[in-house]
């Protein structure tokens, strides 16, 4: 057998010129890499947690966590691919959904030419529809280049848009959080620009010249919420639906003009407790503050969907130019002032991303504890 080759023998690497047993941080990369294999979960989505947790942001508030009932899923793992220390994704532009999700659009455009209903769905059913950037390109992409041109020059003829989510889970469970935890990378400029952008990416609905439905067909936290409030009306299950504006719990401030829409829809009083508190509603309790329309009759999805159809097709019954007229007059008075509550909206969680203890809200959310947030005036 061959002799081993003596320490000070050994061939020098060729970009260092030393022995490898000299380089440097190498046995930390060793060990960082079998780390992180040790530590990788079993899920595809931050968003997955969000869904199961929608209620934890009451129950924690109610409760002490011994008393807390049930136990976290297992499978949670944030949106993307593993952050390293050597690549591109020190500073975070964008967000990417699994590899599972890529093999197909993550918005989906349907049209029924009897009813001329269209519907647009969230579709990443793995994630609980969470938002992307990604999804939020092909959203307004879809608005943008597709049905406002075909609306307009006729040859597109739908009279309503139902707004969906894929699955039977949820609307949506609200933003990537991973990639949100990692803004805190960013300059805040940086970040002001950024979810500008992708609020515009969503809010495009709004110039849509035909009425909107949001058929709240499970979980709609945080941006998700934000999405449904943004459409003309919404249609929720009894139960199985949650309308979360949960933002204070996470530590940061109301985003895709939430802080906009949401007192146009329930008023001054609850909607401030709802912003304040992170709130989280029934469709039951939704119902009654004005938030949704109308209940479906049961916490199924498709039941969900079929109760929006149902308010949809009695819309498109109706004269198609009065109906179009109305939409643009009630919107023209609800986006008085959208504008600069997005650029306020933007700056704040800037600010909020660049805060130490970014991210503390999220971490207690997932370990089902009270969050320890800093006093207003920590950095």
């Amino acid at each position: 057998s061959r002799s081993p080759i003596p320490e000070n023998k050994k061939p020098p690497n060729r970009r260092t010129n030393k022995p490898d047993a000299h380089r440097p941080g190498l046995r930390h990369r060793a060990h960082h890499r079998s780390h992180h294999r040790s530590q990788k979960l079993s899920s595809t989505s931050i968003g997955t947690s969000m869904a199961h947790l929608a209620r934890g942001f009451q129950n924690v508030a109610r409760r002490r966590r011994n008393d807390a009932p049930g136990v976290l899923p297992s499978r949670i793992l944030s949106i993307g691919r593993p952050r390293t220390d050597d690549d591109d994704s020190k500073r975070k532009y964008t967000s990417r959904a699994s590899d599972k999700d890529d093999k197909e659009p993550l918005v989906l455009f349907s049209l029924d030419e009897r009813t001329k209903i269209a519907t647009l769905t969230l579709n990443s059913p793995s994630t609980y529809n969470a938002l992307t950037v990604e999804m939020g390109a092909r959203f307004q992409s879809l608005v943008n280049t597709e049905l406002i041109p075909g609306l307009t020059s006729g040859t597109l003829n739908a009279n309503v848009l139902i707004v969906t989510g894929a699955g039977s889970d949820a609307f949506s469970a609200g933003g990537d959080l991973h990639w949100l935890k990692s803004l805190s990378l960013n300059p805040v400029h940086v970040n002001v620009d950024i979810m500008t952008s992708f609020y515009r990416s969503f809010l495009c609905v709004r110039n849509l010249p035909i009425p909107t439905i949001a058929a709240i067909n499970g979980p709609a936290i945080g941006a998700g919420a934000c999405l449904a409030t943004s459409c003309d009306l919404r249609v929720a299950s009894p139960a199985a639906a949650k309308i979360g504006f949960t933002f204070a719990s996470l530590g940061i401030h109301a985003g895709m003009g939430g802080s906009h829409f949401l007192p146009l829809t329930i008023g001054r009083e609850r909607s401030n407790e709802a912003l304040l508190t992170g709130k989280v509603f029934t469709g039951s309790e939704a119902a009654k503050v004005g938030l949704v329309g109308r209940l479906s009759e049961t916490n199924d999805s498709d039941d969900v969907k079929r109760t929006a159809e149902d308010l949809a097709r009695e819309i498109a019954s109706r004269h198609p130019l009065a109906v179009r007229t109305m939409v643009r007059t009630t919107r023209t008075r609800e986006d008085e002032g959208l504008e600069e509550a997005l650029e306020r909206e933007a700056s704040a969680q800037a600010a909020c991303y660049a805060r130490e203890d970014w991210g503390e809200g999220i971490d207690a959310l997932l370990e089902r504890r009270d969050p320890s947030f800093g006093d207003y005036f920590s950095r």
